[in-house]
């Protein structure tokens, strides 16, 4: 039998709690709040107009520092007093496009640019603090602002790490640049083409992963200047070969007592000879300065031994040579200098040029055998990790030391994949470094171990944009690995940054547009403990810019917010009451009739109970006698 269900499924009932657009979370409008235009210093025009809409949470920020700059500090002030009278709460964000916390600018660091960008910050702490004086509020920053490590999902049941490295950038550390990028390749070997195992493989080629072809690279460079030194020391080895046996006969004549010269032409070409030593030992020093700097602790174990060995031949020749009477010491004005006599200077020379010859020979081979190369290229993350703690724990220390418990929090924002710290585990590791840093530099101020912990963990935290997050989607990383990293991070989260999109791009759409799982990441910080106490800022610029209205109902609809004080009815219930349609209602009012007769009823004709004269019949459309 056919029932009126085959033609008509029925509508939704309005009352059901999970109506609507409902995320399946519930949050209450005071604790929503949105991010102010970025791009206008005109922020308290900003805060008015969001506070109007109903928001009771605003976040003050501007997209670089010159915006920032061209906000009055009277301003900063007035939205706290705007805040007090709407009972409304802000939080301020850093500029962005050029604050880097790690002094890498442009591709090149610089510890001045590190400097800067941190009185940069202490600026902006000073100016958020002059809004709330009597609380702590979140600062967001950026956890950095260039390109990092990619990663792709790696198969863990064959021993890959779930973050698979898909590319690195790296950082040259002697000289500061930014342009090395190692990527997955795949080569065909001749010791491997050649072997059996090339067969069983079905001829593929060998993968070699970034960090391998990273530690090649540092290899190369490595036996690059090994060679440089080998080539300085060819070229001596040359000249040497011809002058030498003369010297040599000569010092056998002056150590038996006969006062032989040395001609004057073999005399210059052992000083070219000396030369040419010297300038051996002058990149021999640069390469071991590079080296000690760059080694793990057993290569420098082995440089340790270098380094006493040469400096011992060398101090050891000088003791040889004061202690036979073949020099003295004599005093200049520039301090005391080891003088040759005269009468046994090809002595000097043959054993000074024999002893130096040996020596390089003996420090190229060791060299060439250390357990590894220096690493002087280095994942850009693993290099500026040091660099941005300092900077924020630099800042941090500034706010507490100026505003003691009211200090602003230093809250780092993790960014999206390709840029630094998108791995949320390495994002971890930058938090616990700048908190380790401040422990270190307020315990150096003078404050107490436990306290300077306590601080630490409650001035420095992390804004936590689950958008951002999403966008590791686009790199084939599951809604579980997203959850995951949010469990990993929920306990140091101070604030919260909550938008949509469908992690391909950083939308920043109303939460429910896309497809982030917001319900599952505010249970993890709900979880953690910290969700009633951390301010959540909706960052929907996108969705304002494209449709041009207020994203307020759609945030209450997605959040199932309560209309009244608690309880029901709530807004997704509300909002659709009647047909919600993003498309609008239509041309559903007579156009004609407001440009004729105005909005209202006063401006209709007196025979329909107006307020103006008619001029014409009704009927015919001639005027009235």
């Amino acid at each position: 039998m056919t029932g009126y269900s085959y033609l008509y499924e029925g509508a939704g009932y309005s009352l059901d709690e999970k109506y609507g657009g409902f995320l399946g979370y519930r949050v209450p409008t005071g604790q929503i709040g949105t991010s102010l235009r970025p791009d206008t210093a005109a922020q308290i025009v900003e805060a008015t107009n969001i506070l109007n809409q109903g928001f009771k949470q605003v976040e003050v920020g501007a997209i670089n520092t010159d915006i920032f700059d061209q906000i009055p500090k009277q301003h900063f002030k007035e939205i706290g007093n705007l805040m007090k009278i709407t009972g409304a709460k802000a939080s301020v964000h850093a500029p962005i496009q050029d604050i880097e916390p790690s002094g890498i600018i442009e591709g090149r660091y610089s510890e001045l640019n590190r400097e800067i960008v941190e009185r940069k910050l202490k600026d902006v702490i000073d100016k958020a603090h002059d809004i709330n004086p009597k609380e702590s509020m979140p600062v967001t920053i950026h956890s950095a602002n260039m390109a990092g490590t990619e990663f792709v999902p790696g198969n863990v049941e064959e021993g890959e790490e779930r973050f698979k490295e898909r590319q690195i950038v790296a950082i040259n550390q002697e000289t500061g640049e930014v342009r090395n990028i190692f990527k997955e390749e795949e080569r065909y070997m001749p010791q491997y083409v050649g072997s059996e195992e090339f067969e069983k493989q079905g001829e593929k080629p060998l993968i070699f992963s970034p960090r391998e072809r990273l530690e090649t690279a540092n290899d190369s460079q490595w036996i690059s200047r090994i060679n440089e030194l080998g080539m300085i020391k060819k070229s001596t080895d040359e000249l040497l070969a011809n002058v030498l046996p003369s010297i040599t006969n000569i010092s056998t004549l002056q150590r038996e007592g006969q006062k032989m010269k040395l001609n004057p032409d073999i005399k210059n070409q052992a000083k070219k000879a000396d030369i040419f030593l010297q300038n051996a030992a002058t990149s021999f020093t640069s390469m071991f300065d590079e080296a000690y700097k760059y080694s793990d602790d057993e290569t420098r174990k082995e440089l340790k031994e270098i380094a006493k060995k040469y400096t011992n031949e060398i101090g050891d020749f000088n003791a040889r040579m004061l202690s036979n009477g073949y020099a003295e010491i004599k005093n200049t004005p520039h301090g005391r200098k080891i003088e040759v006599k005269e009468d046994k200077e090809a002595v000097y020379i043959a054993e000074n040029l024999a002893m130096k010859k040996n020596l390089f020979d003996e420090i190229i081979v060791k060299l060439g055998k250390i357990s590894s190369s220096p690493q002087v290229l280095k994942p850009v993350e693993e290099f500026a990790i040091d660099k941005s703690a300092e900077t924020f724990a630099n800042v941090a220390l500034h706010a507490y030391n100026k505003y003691g418990d009211n200090a602003p929090i230093v809250s780092i924002e993790n960014l999206y994949t390709g840029m630094a710290y998108s791995k949320p585990e390495e994002f971890k590791k930058l938090i616990e470094k700048s908190r380790e840093t401040f422990v270190k530099k307020a315990i150096e101020e003078g404050m107490g171990s436990d306290k300077a912990k306590q601080i630490s963990k409650q001035l420095i935290g992390v804004t936590w944009d689950v958008g951002h997050l999403n966008m590791l989607r686009k790199q084939g990383f599951t809604e579980e690995d997203l959850v995951k990293a949010t469990k990993l991070i929920a306990k140091d989260v101070k604030h919260v940054h909550i938008t949509d999109n469908f992690g391909y791009g950083d939308s920043h759409l109303a939460p429910g547009m896309g497809n982030v799982p917001i319900k599952k990441h505010l249970e993890q910080l709900e979880k953690a403990g910290v969700l009633g106490n951390v301010k959540m800022i909706n960052e929907i610029a996108g969705f304002v810019n494209q449709f041009k209205s207020s994203p307020f109902p759609y945030i209450l609809e997605a959040f199932g917010s309560p209309i009244y004080g608690a309880g029901a009815p709530y807004w997704n219930q509300g909002v659709m009451r009647m047909g919600n349609y993003f498309s609008g209602y239509g041309t559903m009012l007579p156009e004609q009739h407001f440009s004729t007769y105005g909005a209202g009823f006063s401006g209709m004709p007196t025979e329909l109970g107006g307020q103006i004269p008619g001029k014409s019949s009704r009927f015919s459309g001639t005027p009235n006698a």
